[in-house]
C-alpha cells in the first residue's frame, strides 16, 4: 500500500504516522527525502528487497523531492513502475509536516489514484468550533464559558495547537478563567508577527525591539520570521481590499477563513496602515531575504533590528 500524507495539522499527521508505524509488519526504513544523499533508486531499493526476518516492510520518506518539484520523466521511469505495480508486502508512507507537496504536479496526481490520502487541512470556522467544545467535553475540563472562547480563538482554527494547550490546561489544578488562558496558554507564531505590526504602526520602538527579540527566541532562523510578516501582511492585504469592495466582516470571515477577532483587529491596524504602505513593507521584507541569503557578515538579530530601527527612522515613527 502506497500512503499519502500532508496539510497544515502537524499534530494528526504524527497521529496518523504512529497509528500506521504501531499496525507495521517487520522492518521499518526511515528517509529523508530532502536530504542530498536520497534518490528515488534508494527508496524503491527498499521497498523491493526482502527481509530476512519478515516479509514485510515499511518505508517511511519525510519530504520527499519528487512531489515538490516537477522532473524529467527518465527520472521518474522506475517510479512509475513501482505505482502502477506496488509490492504487496511492502507499505509506502510519504508525508510532510509543512505542506510542502506540490498538488499540481501529474506525479501527485497519478500517485493519488493508487495511494490512500490523508489531508491534515486546517480546520475552517465552524469546523474547528465544532471540534474544540467537543475535544474540551471529552476532557471535562473545568473551564468557564468565556475562557473556552478565549481558547479558541487563541488558537486561531490551529487544531495542533489546541491539543497543545489542551494538555497544559489539563495540568492546572484549579477552575479555568480567562486569565488562566492567556497566562499559560501558547498563541500561534502569526499573532507576535501582528503585534510587532502594531508596534510598528503605533510608532512604539520599544515594543517593536521587545517583540522582535521574543519572535527570535522562538524561531530558528530570520528566514522563518520574514515568512511570518509577510504573510501577516499579505492577510491584511487581502482584507483590506475586501473591505474596499463593500464586503461584511462576515463575508470577509468566510472569504478568508479567519475568526471574528482577527478581522476585527485587522481593520484596526488598516486605520494606521493603509494597502500602498503594506506592499512597501512587502517590498523591504523581500529586499531583507535577498541580504540575508547573499551576506552572512552579522547576526541574524542584528541584521533584522537593524531592518526595524530603519523602518522607524524612515516612517517618522520612532516616538518612544
Amino acid at each position: 500500500m502506497i500512503y499519502l500524507i500532508y496539510g497544515q495539522e502537524d499534530y494528526f499527521i504524527r497521529q496518523k504516522i504512529n497509528e500506521l508505524i504501531s499496525n507495521a509488519k517487520g522492518e521499518i526504513v526511515h528517509f529523508n527525502g530532502s536530504d542530498n544523499d536520497f534518490t528515488i533508486n534508494k527508496m524503491l531499493d527498499a521497498c523491493l528487497t526482502n527481509n530476512l526476518f519478515s516479509d514485510f516492510q515499511t518505508i517511511l520518506v519525510n519530504d520527499p523531492y519528487f512531489l515538490t518539484k516537477k522532473l524529467e520523466d527518465n527520472e521518474l521511469k522506475d517510479l512509475y513502475e513501482y505505482i502502477n505495480n506496488p509490492i504487496y508486502e511492502s507499505d509506502l508512507i510519504l508525508y510532510t509536516y509543512i505542506n510542502s507537496f506540490n498538488l499540481r504536479l501529474k506525479l501527485f496526481k497519478d500517485l493519488s489514484k493508487n495511494a490512500q490520502i490523508f489531508n491534515f487541512e486546517k480546520y475552517n470556522y465552524q469546523n474547528f468550533n465544532n471540534y474544540t467544545r467537543q475535544r474540551i467535553s471529552e476532557t471535562k475540563l473545568n473551564i468557564s464559558k468565556d475562557a473556552v472562547e478565549d481558547l479558541i480563538n487563541i488558537c486561531n482554527y490551529n487544531a495542533s495547537l489546541f491539543e497543545k494547550n489542551l494538555e497544559i490546561l489539563n495540568l492546572y489544578p484549579d477552575k479555568i478563567d480567562k486569565e488562566v488562558v492567556k497566562a499559560l496558554c501558547q498563541e500561534p507564531e502569526e499573532i507576535d508577527a501582528f503585534k510587532l505590526i502594531n508596534a510598528l504602526t503605533d510608532k512604539n520602538i520599544t515594543k517593536t525591539i521587545t517583540i522582535e527579540r521574543k519572535m527570535f527566541s522562538q524561531s530558528d532562523s530570520l528566514y522563518s520570521i520574514i515568512g511570518l510578516l509577510a504573510g501577516q501582511l499579505r492577510f491584511l492585504y487581502q482584507v483590506a481590499y475586501l473591505d474596499s469592495k463593500g464586503m461584511s466582516t462576515s463575508q470577509i470571515m468566510e472569504i478568508t477563513n479567519a475568526n471574528e477577532i482577527r478581522i476585527r483587529k485587522s481593520k484596526e491596524t488598516l486605520n494606521k496602515l493603509n494597502m500602498d504602505q503594506i506592499l512597501d513593507l512587502l517590498n523591504e521584507l523581500s529586499n531583507l531575504d535577498c541580504k540575508y541569503k547573499s551576506d552572512n557578515s552579522i547576526s541574524d538579530l542584528s541584521r533584522f533590528e537593524l531592518f526595524v530601527l530603519n523602518l522607524l527612522k524612515r516612517n517618522n515613527y520612532a516616538s518612544n
